[in-house]
């Protein structure tokens, strides 16, 4: 199969041989290939982005993934933070134009002060589909057993430096999608999906719009007969949910320095969010929807050679609540990791395997008239 001059007339489908009984049979399928090989004009600018659409991209990561909540009692003004344990795991990631998807392997390195903090079992899906024009976040994380961070703000008995809590278990259910204004010069996939590559310094601004539903649950309250003293009646919360919505808007930059890279965004949002408690005493809470804010960062630092990159980069996303009627949960989720990846060529594999199949340069092949 010959690359297409374009100065002459383009070939279409109909150009495929349709005459025989094999022909016609075959024609279907040498159609569809037609249309997913054939060469496109690229709509982005080349001297800002570099594509390889013929890739497919491999990373391993070596990350940290958490997910924070706070217990608020607005009556008081006090707080339990409430943190997992953290630990290194290696995962696998896979990347094409179109997707990326990153899972963890069940290889762990390191797991802090188990001791001092407990243990934390997490189950931590993503799913990220990065369009030229459009990016779009989904992700399920079920977390089970936190610690209380910030024990040693109160009066703690035991000598213990933090509170264990290895009953407490949170859901999160988010998604989230960005419009990317400076789509033509601009590459998102560059810094996250590594499917692209930013060759010049440029930036865009980022509107979009989210859906999150938190669930937290545990055997007893959150406020424990230690912290029971410092907190309203009102805030011992056993078991909670919120559903958020809303819109935000942003920039992200990437500044680019012989083949290295760096990559920031900000995109605060603002929303509305209703939740719903039931306390130790078994009376319950449902809000009405009242305002609330998201905040989203992004940041990413890295080298890319072509076939292979280096980096490292974060994600943290915050949400809040407006409303101090009530105790509130505000709740947080976040990634760092470190990476290798490489860039595999899959083109003389894809044509080898159509060939043999009849699918492309068989005779009466219109591409290889033009």
């Amino acid at each position: 199969m010959k690359s297409q001059d374009p100065k002459l007339p383009q070939p279409t489908i109909w150009d495929i041989p349709h005459k025989t009984g094999w022909e016609k049979l075959m024609w279907i399928h040498r159609s569809v290939t037609f249309i997913v090989v054939k060469d496109r004009k690229p709509t982005i600018d080349t001297a800002y982005i570099k594509l390889y659409p013929k890739r497919f991209t491999v990373t391993i990561p070596v990350s940290a993934r958490l997910m924070y909540f706070d217990l608020i009692d607005w009556q008081t003004n006090k707080r339990l933070q409430f943190s997992p344990n953290y630990r290194y795991d290696v995962g696998i990631g896979l990347s094409s134009r179109w997707a990326t998807f990153v899972a963890n392997t069940g290889i762990t390195f390191y797991n802090a002060h188990k001791n001092e903090r407990g243990v934390t079992k997490y189950n931590d899906l993503q799913l990220n589909l990065y369009g030229k024009r459009v990016t779009s976040d989904i992700s399920y994380q079920n977390y089970h057993g936190f610690y209380v961070g910030n024990t040693p703000k109160y009066d703690y008995p035991g000598g213990a430096k933090y509170e264990i809590r290895g009953d407490v278990r949170t859901t999160l259910f988010a998604t989230s999608t960005y419009y990317i204004f400076n789509f033509k010069k601009f590459s998102y996939r560059s810094a996250f999906a590594f499917t692209e590559q930013q060759k010049k310094s440029t930036g865009s601004f980022l509107l979009g719009g989210y859906y999150t539903l938190f669930g937290m649950k545990a055997d007893s309250s959150l406020v424990s007969s230690a912290f029971a003293p410092y907190f309203d009646p009102k805030s011992h919360i056993v078991q909670g949910s919120s559903q958020t919505f809303g819109v935000n808007a942003g920039y992200i930059y990437t500044f680019v320095k012989n083949k290295f890279y760096i990559t920031t965004s900000i995109v605060p949002g603002i929303g509305l969010e209703q939740e719903h408690y039931k306390r130790s005493d078994s009376t319950t809470y449902r809000s009405p929807f009242n305002p609330s804010g998201k905040l989203s960062l992004r940041a990413g630092f890295g080298y890319d050679h072509g076939n292979y990159f280096i980096g490292t980069n974060g994600m943290y996303d915050y949400f809040w609540a407006f409303d101090k009627s009530n105790a509130t949960l505000n709740y947080s989720t976040g990634k760092f990791r470190v990476f290798i990846g490489y860039r595999f060529n899959f083109l003389k594999a894809e044509k080898k395997i159509l060939k043999k199949l009849s699918l492309i340069d068989y005779p009466g092949d219109p591409r290889n008239n033009h």
